[in-house]
């Protein structure tokens, strides 16, 4: 009998067009004009760098066309065996900070009202939608809101889950000192719009720092990029989000995984602290238990060292990213990479959870509706079996990827 493929699911990839102009037709016309006006500034802050930095995001060497070209990333993604993906934006969206993530010393100078950060959220989210509607099935797309505005932001909810984004809404980092932390009492009609249409919420690693031009910058961004980005953990575990909406699920992700365990002891150790029995009377259930029921770690480029962790958080909470198309992920190497993190003892049913599994419980996803283009793509689990018991298949550029780590948190 034939070794069935598995379903793959990446829980972490990346699109967005190859111009910022490709938004403009989406965008509702009285916003043109403005938008005009938008472009013309990157374009000159552009060229007051000498560097190479793409689309105001990480750079994308290799597969660059599969970011918007559908027929390009069909291809990069049956070549890697990936059934299905998660879908974040590649760079900004229209009237958002520019650029989207860090990388410079300092970001573009331009603040947009709310009205047209809903109408770029809204704009992106179209443009999505069309991108993902190729084959439902496979694109996740995860639409973007405004946040500062929830009325607008349930809206775009409505407007996301009707027209097929399933992969739910990502939370902004909490770096903008106007954005209230997220147990204010506003969020609770966002949080019952994401449960009530099954619209996960995520946090995505990366966020708009800027540390300056000294050497020590790339480190900085290192030490609290994912920091920030799941800062907003305690606030929804704490504020008993997922008590009164426990269909809810949060993912978050591009992540590495050993905070996890070690921030959820000290949750614990806060819930149990005497001086917290107000807290207790209202949420019958420690932290960790919201986490382990409703969270996801999306541990993109997971390593060696966290699968064989896998117990510590626990493999029911554990999701697999290549991070298409970015250099530090698995991509292009993702089936050395699976069978160089896997291929430790790890059960079949860890394995087949951790790759896919999780994924399709985060997401809704329904596996058997991907099992037969896996069985057309997808590896076999004896092939991810064959040990890679070093490394010498990885093209030279794989030592960038944090998929091959073999210490720490980021080498």
């Amino acid at each position: 009998m034939r070794d069935k493929s598995l379903v793959i699911v990446s829980a972490d990839c990346h699109a967005g067009p190859d111009s910022m102009t490709a938004y403009r037709d989406y965008l509702d016309p009285k916003y043109r004009p403005d938008y005009d006006d938008y472009l013309a500034r990157i374009a000159a802050y552009e060229a007051s760098f000498q560097d190479h930095f793409s689309r105001g995001g990480a750079p994308s060497p290799q597969g660059e066309d599969g970011l918007s070209d559908i027929e390009a990333r069909t291809r990069y993604l049956d070549a890697d065996g990936v059934s299905a993906e998660v879908i974040y934006a590649q760079g900004a969206i229209p009237f958002a900070t520019y650029p989207a993530v860090a990388g410079r010393e300092r970001l573009m100078d331009y603040q947009a009202d709310q009205a047209r950060l809903a109408a770029g959220a809204h704009a992106y989210n179209r443009w999505l939608a069309d991108f993902c509607a190729t084959n439902p099935d496979r694109h996740i797309g995860i639409a973007r809101i405004p946040i500062l505005d929830i009325g607008a932001a349930v809206a775009e909810v409505e407007f996301a889950a009707k027209a097929g984004l399933r992969g739910g809404v990502i939370l902004p980092p909490l770096i903008n000192p106007e954005i209230p932390a997220y147990n204010d009492p506003r969020y609770e009609r966002l949080w019952a719009a994401c449960a009530e249409h099954r619209m996960t919420l995520n946090m995505h690693g990366g966020a708009q720092l800027t540390y300056g031009g000294g050497a020590e910058r790339g480190a900085l961004v290192l030490a609290e990029t994912d920091w920030w980005s799941h800062r907003g953990l305690a606030h929804l575990l704490f504020a008993g989000v997922f008590e009164r909406h426990p269909e809810l699920h949060l993912a978050i992700t591009e992540q590495r995984t050993h905070w996890a365990a070690p921030l959820l002891r000290d949750y614990d150790s806060i819930y149990e602290y005497p001086g917290s029995s107000n807290l207790r009377r209202v949420l019958p259930r420690r932290p960790s238990e919201y986490f382990r029921s409703n969270c996801f770690v999306g541990a993109s480029f997971m390593s060696r060292p966290e699968c064989e962790a896998r117990d510590e958080l626990g493999v029911e909470c554990l999701m697999w990213g290549s991070d298409f198309p970015h250099t530090e992920g698995a991509w292009p190497h993702t089936e050395t990479s699976l069978r160089w993190t896997f291929g430790c003892g790890v059960s079949s049913d860890d394995l087949r959870a951790m790759i896919g599994g999780n994924a399709a419980r985060c997401y809704n996803l329904d596996l058997a509706r991907l099992q037969p283009l896996a069985d057309r793509i997808g590896p076999t689990e004896a092939r991810l079996r064959v040990p890679v018991e070093s490394l010498p298949e990885l093209p030279k550029e794989g030592h960038i990827s944090w998929a091959f780590r073999q210490g720490g948190a980021w080498h």
